[in-house]
């Protein structure tokens, strides 16, 4: 027996060049709320760019000058693309979106630190998916009591005084006090794993609030021993840095979290809002572009480490089955090829001697790397540039096949609308082709 079907509406009453002009406006909508988040990373990002410039001229800075330059040119809005018409493998769903070709991985980037919110963002939720909690029970005395509870998801966050000093010195006595705090005996036996973030901001009167959160498995914990522990480190951490300490200014809060999906965006979203490093002073903002490596932001521990492990050796192991079984293919005449696209991220950067007149990095071997700022004293700020800007060039080509290739149906454009010109990234192709170079996805 089948059901009749009763119409919620009658047929003439259905307007569908009404509904398909509202499906029209909603996917318009979506559009323009995605171009709108780029176009406010492409601003503020050349924003940061031009302080840092100005600054790194009055002092005359060349490393920092080049760090300006590179944050230019992941900001520039050529340097951003949107495409309709992608499809999720996984769902079979189609979905638009919106990306860097280059990415510059700065901490002053704004679209490089998204990218890398994103990142952690799904490696939160990796570890979190295949992480049990365990069934152990704590015992704790607490108000004559003696009380039984197993592991919970805890959302915990430690702050500091605030503090008169360069946001690099705030960020190091933060990391001395959380590295005395971790090796706590106290810590190890109630944070069983953690994900770790930090982040900062700047008060209206200069200072910096800078400040820890975690994502926590743990057990019962009493709020005021915790936040004696921590206050405990902190003033430790003030006193090795000559700072003066004033007491119940250190402080924890911490809460049971009722959505893991929401403590994931908390802990994973940045390091500070995008506007900040506009309110910083000039000589702060060069020592920030001064450090090379910056203190781990970002981080987990514990069992979350360990199922971080052994997911990666899982994949270790399926790569390489993959692998065994390409190599039992014919292999060409001509050898392998190995081309370089990412030797234009922070920290490294192809040689000049290494770098051919038509841009196009293409070696037989793997070419000895060294670090941009090194090549900047190296060969000199606009030999620097000059080489900088044609691999940045080539890496955007290089992307923009990439996307092609993943997404043969999708349509491309900047973000003011223009397509792609697919003759020339054709010609490009045929380029590569003719050298037997096969893009990696």
């Amino acid at each position: 027996m089948t059901k009749n079907y009763v119409p919620t509406k009658k047929l003439a009453e259905l307007d569908l060049n009404s509904e398909l002009n509202d499906f029209d406006l909603n996917l318009r909508s979506k559009r323009d709320e995605a171009i709108s988040v780029a176009d406010y990373r492409s601003e503020r990002g050349e924003v940061v760019a031009a302080l840092l410039g100005k600054a790194a001229a009055d002092a005359g800075d060349k490393i920092c000058l080049a760090y300006s330059e590179r944050l230019k040119a992941c900001a520039d809005c050529s340097n951003f693309y949107y495409g309709d018409d992608f499809l999720d493998n996984s769902t079979g769903e189609l979905f638009s979106g919106f990306g860097n070709l280059f990415g510059c991985g700065l901490k002053l980037c704004q679209s490089c630190v998204a990218r890398q919110a994103a990142r952690n963002r799904n490696i939160a939720r990796q570890v979190i998916k295949n992480t049990e909690l365990l069934n152990r029970e704590h015992y704790c005395f607490v108000k004559d009591n003696y009380i039984v509870e197993r592991e919970k998801y805890r959302f915990v966050t430690f702050t500091m005084p605030k503090l008169h000093c360069s946001l690099v010195k705030a960020m190091k006595i933060l990391k001395r006090a959380w590295d005395l705090f971790r090796k706590l005996k106290f810590t190890k036996n109630y944070f069983a794993s953690f994900i770790k973030s930090v982040e900062f901001t700047v008060r209206p009167d200069g200072t910096y609030h800078a400040h820890i959160h975690l994502l926590a498995i743990t057990f019962f914990i009493p709020e005021d021993l915790i936040k004696l522990y921590w206050t405990n480190c902190v003033e430790t951490a003030f006193n090795e840095f000559e700072i003066e300490f004033e007491a119940n200014q250190a402080n924890v809060n911490l809460k049971l979290v009722d959505s893991l999906e929401k403590a994931i965006k908390e802990i994973c979203k940045y390091v500070t809002k995008t506007e900040t490093w506009e309110k910083i002073p000039s000589d702060h903002l060069l020592e920030i572009a001064r450090i090379r490596r910056w203190d781990r932001m970002f981080e987990i521990s514990g069992r979350f480490r360990q199922t971080i492990q052994k997911i990666n050796a899982e994949r270790s192991a399926f790569s390489s089955s993959v692998a065994d079984e390409a190599s039992l293919k014919e292999t060409k005449d001509d050898g392998e090829h190995y081309l370089n696209t990412n030797g234009i991220i922070d920290g490294e950067l192809l040689e000049a001697s290494e770098i051919p007149e038509d841009s196009e990095a293409i070696s037989t071997e793997k070419p000895k790397r060294t670090c941009w700022r090194d090549l900047v004293v190296e060969v000199g700020l606009e030999n620097y540039l000059d080489i900088f800007y044609r691999q940045v060039e080539y890496a955007r080509k290089i992307r923009k096949l990439r996307l092609i290739i993943k997404y043969p149906d999708a349509k491309f454009s900047d973000l003011a609308g223009n397509a792609w010109d697919l003759t020339e990234l054709e010609q490009f192709a045929q380029q590569l082709a003719s050298r037997g170079i096969e893009l990696d996805l």
